[in-house]
Order: structure tokens, then C-alpha cells, then sequence
């Protein structure tokens, strides 16, 4: 859940929400959050891991699931900002390392390969807890690695498909005003 950004959002429109983080700070913070905004609904903020998500929810019981997943190990090196266009390249993040946590348990620290296959299995579990008319949104960049595009969105939706979901479309986020 991070922040809980989708939690304060659901709050705001009076809907239930869970939110599950691996550190605990986050969960304190998003409570916070949740705390000084108005609106309705159940909301609870769990500190756990993800893999664990399908023994807390019951199932058949979730009619939409929002996330916005760390993208890998993509913030574990320093920042140099290459799609940020001349002086916005050098604001207060270039250099350096904003990883979230090092926590091997944490999919911001995995390899592309190991991010997939653990994304994978987390939703694989997911499913039974999903209602039949349920949807997921999923909120992933494409990013460079290595000098290489890795397209982050296509191997979730492949992961994804092997696991029993169907691929229903794709939003693409204009930001162009701020990126190359």
C-alpha cells in the first residue's frame, strides 16, 4: 500500500479498502493519512508481506485490486534521470539511491526476472480471493536497465495470463510533459 494512496482515494469515495505493506513505517504513515481525511468505509492497513495477502482475504471477496508494485530493482542504483529532459535532469534525486528498503522480501529489490515470477505467484494466490466479476489495475512503468528497454508492463501481463487472468487493456500515461 505504500502511502496509501489508494486507500485515502477509496476513503474520499466512501469505499472499503485493504492495505497490505511490508514495512511497517508505511502502514503508520498511511494510517495517518487515512486519520486526517474525511469519508467513509472500512479501511484497514496491514504490515505483511505480499506473498501472504491470500491468507488474510477471504475468498471471492474482492471486487477490484489497485497496485502500484515496486518496478523491480529499478530504483536500487543511483538515479541519472536520462528521460528527464536539460535542467530537470539535475534535481534532488540525481545520484542517488531511493530505494525503499533492502529487505530481500521486498519485490523493489529483485531482479526483473525474480520481480515476475514472485508478482506471479502473489496474483496466482490472489485469484481465489478475486470475485468473478473482479478486475485488476496495475500501475507499472518500462524502464531502462543496462542500456536496455525492459517492458515491465508486457511480462506482468504474460505472467499474468499463465496464471488463469485475462488481459483487458492498457492505459498509457502521457508524460511527456516531464519525460523524454
Amino acid at each position: 500500500s505504500g502511502v496509501a494512496t489508494a486507500s485515502v482515494a477509496a476513503k474520499q469515495l466512501n469505499r472499503n479498502s485493504i492495505g497490505i505493506d511490508l514495512k511497517d513505517e508505511y502502514t503508520q504513515y498511511g494510517n495517518k493519512r487515512l486519520e486526517a481525511i474525511q469519508g467513509n468505509g472500512k479501511h484497514i492497513l496491514i504490515t505483511e508481506n505480499s506473498k501472504n495477502i491470500h491468507k488474510i482475504i477471504p475468498e471471492n471477496s474482492i471486487k477490484l485490486i489497485v497496485t502500484s508494485p515496486p518496478y523491480a530493482n529499478l530504483l536500487n542504483r543511483k538515479r541519472k534521470n536520462k528521460s528527464r529532459r536539460g535542467k530537470e535532469r539535475l534535481n534532488d534525486q540525481y545520484d542517488k539511491v531511493e530505494q525503499y528498503s533492502q529487505n530481500p522480501e521486498d519485490l523493489g529489490t529483485m531482479p526483473h526476472e525474480d520481480f515476475t515470477k514472485e508478482f506471479q505467484n502473489i496474483f496466482k494466490n490472489l485469484r481465489d480471493c478475486l470475485r468473478d466479476d473482479g478486475h485488476i489495475i496495475i500501475n507499472v512503468p518500462d524502464y531502462w536497465w543496462e542500456n536496455k528497454r525492459v517492458t515491465l508492463h508486457i511480462s506482468i501481463v504474460e505472467a499474468l495470463r499463465k496464471v488463469g487472468y485475462e488481459f483487458r487493456n492498457t492505459i498509457i500515461w502521457d508524460r511527456t510533459n516531464i519525460v523524454n
